[in-house]
């Protein structure tokens, strides 16, 4: 009973902490003050708009608009669909607020610095110097325009930074913004036309800005009245602050939207999904709830406590829950499986070691090894979604799949190869573990029986009953404990990599006629397949067994994430879309 307590205490408080999470990242979201916070946005927010060849919800499209010209800052603390609609109606207001986010520090303290001399104070630039945002006005400047030709003619260092304020200055261009702004549907389809119709921005219903004046003219004349009306509406009220107008010109677009082709038009639940997704921030900030169930089952497996262990269990389980969710809704807004660029396989992967992680638990729950794999899961998850959470390379927004993607192959292999890194990245934490414990001291203990079979062996020492023979149960040293573990992580990512390899030749001959191209991810996975196979045949031979399956699974991780990372990120080939 005390044991079931302290599950659900720890349950509570990581529920705790991620309603306060989530209760911070709604709060984050909501109009600072003034006109903005008068507006009734939701209705805004779910509409759809036609962008890449996928229907998003103008919530997440503003969204990952703007971070082109603030980076992950919001504009003045404002909603990113506040921010979209102001700087394209009153785009003055911007030119002298800070709003271009300069991402080089190097470029940032030699802004400071001469606009500093020139005579902005010194709050500014210390401010600055902490956020990266500028004002175009700024920019515009004679002396920073030079300082900004000097480094775009420095190709290595400088020039791509250079890229991205030129992009970030043009995108805020309030004629880019309203053509981008694509929400009117295309009238019902005929037989010239297919679901890949382009929309319309409400600018075109002008005959003088029409790009595709035959789709508008298939829009009954009395609605194509109408929607310009609400159109001008919305806009001069916007202009003149006039929240009560801007809110019934809102409802009356949203309700006369749908009525241009309700037959193609998304699902209102699957839009206001898609916003409650992003301001939830994805649910990336599960990170911190894995993070305090390693605390507990760290002193678990330290201290044998088993209060320890209910509330980290407990942490473990809202945090899985809730990860669970990210995935679910992830899966339903975009209508595919998660799993096609960066931020999805790092995301799902984890998510499918927690799953695994449960499962042996569960098998493991009577043995000395209990506790350890939900404690590789969090580490693992926790890190993950941290990364997903802070790095920027890991674009959250949901994008349409590549075509070679588009094929049973993708379900396959490419699950099967994320669970294996996840299971990877699992058994490097007992291998650092018992590495730790080495350097410590600890004696050079290894499990007897490969990993499977240890943990139907490794009895749990503070257990009262006998083993399954009648025998007492012998207590196991910890090294010996954590060294089983790793290879029971070690034995079943072993064998998830090789079929994914399998697989994934498979879908390469399907795809591009070839089983194998020597492309470097493909060399990269074999790399890690191979130093697996290097410590089985290790560990059959030399004598510490335990301290060089330790070393060979840390190093088998690192090759995985270089293979992740770099290959990814800084090596192009046929797989840089993954």
């Amino acid at each position: 009973m005390r044991g079931a307590a302290y599950w659900v205490l720890g349950a509570f408080l990581a529920a705790t902490i991620a309603a306060l999470a989530a209760w911070g990242s709604l709060r984050a979201a909501e109009a600072p003050s003034g006109f903005a916070a008068k507006l009734d946005l939701r209705a805004l927010e779910s509409l759809a708009v036609h962008t890449d060849g996928r229907l998003n919800s103008f919530e997440s499209f503003a969204r990952y608009t703007l971070k082109f010209v603030s980076g992950p800052h919001r504009i003045n603390g404002q909603p990113p669909v506040y921010s979209y609609m102001d700087m394209m109606v009153r785009p003055d207001a911007y030119e002298s607020a800070d709003i271009v986010w300069i991402k080089n520090k190097t470029m940032r303290q030699d802004l400071a610095r001469a606009l500093t001399q020139a005579g902005q104070d010194a709050a500014w630039a210390e401010r600055f110097m902490k956020t990266g945002l500028i004002s175009p006005t700024l920019l515009q400047q004679p002396g920073v325009q030079a300082m900004i030709d000097n480094w775009s003619r420095d190709l290595i260092k400088t020039a791509k930074f250079v890229d991205q304020i030129q992009g970030a200055m043009h995108l805020r261009d309030p004629r880019l913004l309203s053509s981008q702004l694509r929400v009117i549907p295309p009238p019902p389809m005929d037989a010239g036309r297919d679901r890949s119709t382009p929309w319309l921005s409400p600018n075109e219903l002008y005959p003088q800005d029409a790009t595709t004046p035959e789709l508008v003219e298939n829009i009954p004349p009395e609605l194509q009245s109408r929607l310009r009306a609400t159109w001008s509406a919305l806009i001069a009220a916007w202009r003149a602050e006039d929240a009560p107008k801007v809110n019934a010109a809102i409802a009356e677009l949203s309700s006369e939207l749908h009525e241009v082709n309700q037959g193609l038009y998304p699902k209102l639940e699957r839009l206001n999904a898609e916003s409650t997704y992003f301001k939830l921030n994805h649910l990336t900030w599960v990170w911190v709830l894995y993070f305090v169930a390693v605390v507990f089952l760290l002193m678990s497996v330290a201290y044998k406590w088993e209060a320890a262990r209910s509330l980290g269990m407990g942490a473990f389980s809202v945090a899985f829950l809730l990860h669970t969710g990210a995935v679910m809704l992830r899966w339903y807004v975009s209508g595919r499986w998660p799993n096609s660029n960066m931020f999805e396989a790092v995301t799902t992967s984890v998510w499918f070691g927690a799953v695994l992680a449960f499962a042996i638990e569960i098998v493991a729950r009577r043995t000395a090894m209990r506790n350890l794999f939900a404690l590789t899961a969090a580490v693992a998850s926790g890190a993950a979604l941290m990364s997903a959470h802070y790095l920027p390379q890991l674009d959250a927004n949901i994008r349409n799949m590549m075509p070679v993607l588009h094929d049973i192959w993708l379900y396959i292999h490419t699950n099967v190869i994320i669970a294996s890194y996840a299971l990877i990245a699992m058994a490097a934490v007992t291998a650092g573990l018992y590495l730790v414990g080495r350097f410590f001291g600890a004696p050079a203990s290894y499990a007897r029986l490969g990993g499977t079979d240890a943990v139907m062996d490794l009895a749990d020492s503070g257990a009262v009953t006998p083993a399954a023979d009648g025998k007492p149960l012998r207590k196991v040293p910890l090294g010996e404990v954590l060294d089983g573990a790793t290879l029971v992580l070690m034995e079943m990512s072993f064998v998830l990599l090789w079929a994914g390899i399998v697989m994934g030749a498979i879908w390469a001959d399907h795809s591009w006629g070839r089983p194998w191209g020597w492309d470097p991810k493909e060399v990269f996975a074999l790399n890690t397949f191979l130093v697996f196979l290097v410590l089985i045949h290790v560990r059959l031979k030399v004598r510490d067994k335990g301290l060089w399956t330790a070393v060979l699974a840390v190093i088998g991780c690192a090759v995985m994430l270089f293979n992740w990372i770099v290959i990814n990120f800084v090596i192009s080939g046929l797989h840089s879309y993954a």
